[in-house]
């Protein structure tokens, strides 16, 4: 299915990838971290954020760099490098997207 889409938009796809992932755990972190901040005793608080940290960090590099590094297995650097630029740009968008709506929100 992906193999005929161009680099561009499986760099779209990507980076809309990783922003779905990173609300979703935004939401978890809001909804679950309000509820268990008074809960949890100290000593397992900075296990959870950094367990949750280093499974986000795996997961976040497998969408972005999955094809990017099968790609490059496959020596079509190029093509790697390419999808890598793109995939980037769309994320710095994606940035600047919701930094402009944060502003936007903030001055309302």
């Amino acid at each position: 299915m992906f193999k005929k889409c161009s680099l561009q938009f499986l760099a779209f796809l990507q980076a809309t990838g990783l922003v779905l992932y990173i609300a979703a755990i935004d939401l978890f972190i809001v909804t679950a971290g309000d509820r268990l901040n008074s809960n949890v005793p100290s000593f397992y608080g900075p296990i959870l954020f950094l367990l949750l940290f280093i499974i986000s960090a795996v997961i976040s590099a497998s969408l972005v760099l999955g094809k990017t590094g099968i790609l490059f297995w496959e020596k079509k650097y190029k093509e790697s490098f390419t999808l890598l630029g793109w995939t980037v740009g769309w994320c710095i968008l994606y940035f600047v997207l919701f930094f402009i709506i944060i502003l936007v929100n903030q001055t309302s």
